[in-house]
């Protein structure tokens, strides 16, 4: 095997790579990236079991072959090398010589038949989305998934296909049971999902990567336990989650008594000054909200206090002193994405809803809707 590559292209393809392989494993075979150089390119294969990645770069292939490498090693190499091309051979005994400029590696490979072969890609439905929508509602409801295999049930992504007045929209929710979190975007196609599949979290954060910055129609295709992603010569195949979401639709706090209207990005500064000095057990900050504009308060044992007065755009209802979990309600106001954010309220101990202000008397594609439980002042 024989192949030129710029180093640019070669590091893009590795750094997908590595960041799917697994970094310690009991089966060594499972840190490495299978190298497989055709006539159109270098096609690059990572695996961790639950995800595979397959992707296709340019590259000037001279003579066809294939070889495994750690991917983690062949990563820090490359990355290493000044910004040419980039030339590998494979000699005997899968010896990987990589020369660049004046530069000349020697790498440890391994036989391509060691490599765990690529999962059966058999789809009975599929969707497409635009990248732009898809990063978008990943965005807004990843940051609310379980992070363990503890949360049965919340531990991965709920779809939904949802009729609105613009459209038939693909949303996205999550919750880790402090939170919840939605968000949709127009779609084609046909969602195939099990009722009781969910998206795992890693694969979804590594796909977000990897559209970043790209501008075209994303494909899902949904099989027996399995979803695959593809876009612009990048296939990934993951297995699904067997758990039932929670009916999110029921639960959804609807009694409001109040409604505040804030700036985004000047809250969420007030929020982090004051947050210093949240309590380490819950991280609350309390919020006293009236009229006049709220009043964000913290305190941490044997290290200090906080205190500061935020302005509201607009307030309605009797004033209340409420308190929330520092770092999920400033999640939230992060997504919410838009200048201007509706926080509604009930009484001192329900959730509140955080919308973007613009869509949330309404349906529209830019929908996205926040939940966070209160928590109890002491």
């Amino acid at each position: 095997m024989r192949f030129l590559i710029q180093r640019s292209e070669f590091l893009r393809a590795l750094t997908r790579g590595a960041a799917i392989a697994e970094k310690k494993a009991s089966t060594p075979i499972l840190t490495s990236v299978l190298l497989r150089a055709t006539e159109g390119g270098l096609k690059l294969t990572a695996t961790d079991k639950a995800m595979t990645y397959v992707g296709t770069f340019a590259a000037n292939v001279e003579t066809p072959g294939e070889v495994a490498v750690n991917a983690m090693n062949a990563l820090q190499a490359i990355k290493a090398l000044p910004d040419e091309v980039v030339e590998l051979i494979l000699a005997d005994n899968a010896k990987i010589h990589v020369r660049c400029g004046k530069s000349v590696y020697k790498l440890e490979g391994q036989a391509a038949a060691e490599f765990p072969p690529a999962p059966p890609i058999d789809v009975s439905g599929s969707l497409q989305i635009y990248a732009a929508d898809l990063r978008k509602i990943i965005d807004q409801t990843w940051f609310s998934i379980a992070p363990d295999d503890n949360h049965y049930g919340l531990n991965g992504a709920h779809l939904d296909a949802v009729d609105t007045p613009d459209g038939r929209m693909l949303r996205m929710v999550s919750a880790d049971g402090n939170r919840l979190s939605w968000a949709q975007a127009p779609f084609t196609g046909n969602l195939g999902i099990g009722r009781r599949m969910l998206l795992p979290r890693k694969p979804l954060a590594e796909v977000r990567k990897m559209i970043d910055g790209f501008g075209g129609p994303v494909e899902i295709g949904f099989g027996e336990r399995a979803a695959v992603v593809r876009f612009e010569g990048t296939t990934v195949h993951m297995r699904l989650l067997e758990a039932e979401f929670p009916n999110y639709k029921e639960v959804l706090p609807t009694n409001f008594k109040r409604r505040v209207v804030v700036e985004r990005a000047r809250f969420i500064e007030s929020l982090r000054r004051v947050s210093i000095f949240a309590s380490d057990t819950s991280h609350s900050v309390r919020f006293a909200f009236s009229e006049t504009g709220v009043v964000l308060s913290a305190r941490k044992l044997d290290a200090g206090d906080a205190r500061e007065e935020a302005d509201v755009k607009s307030f309605e209802g009797d004033p209340i002193t409420m308190g929330f979990n520092a770092d999920f309600l400033q999640d939230a106001l992060t997504a919410a994405g838009e200048d201007d954010v509706l926080i509604q309220l009930g009484d001192a101990l329900s959730p509140a809803v955080v919308t973007p202000l613009e869509s949330a008397d309404s349906n529209a594609a830019t929908d996205a809707f926040f939940v966070v439980m209160a928590v109890r002042l002491d």
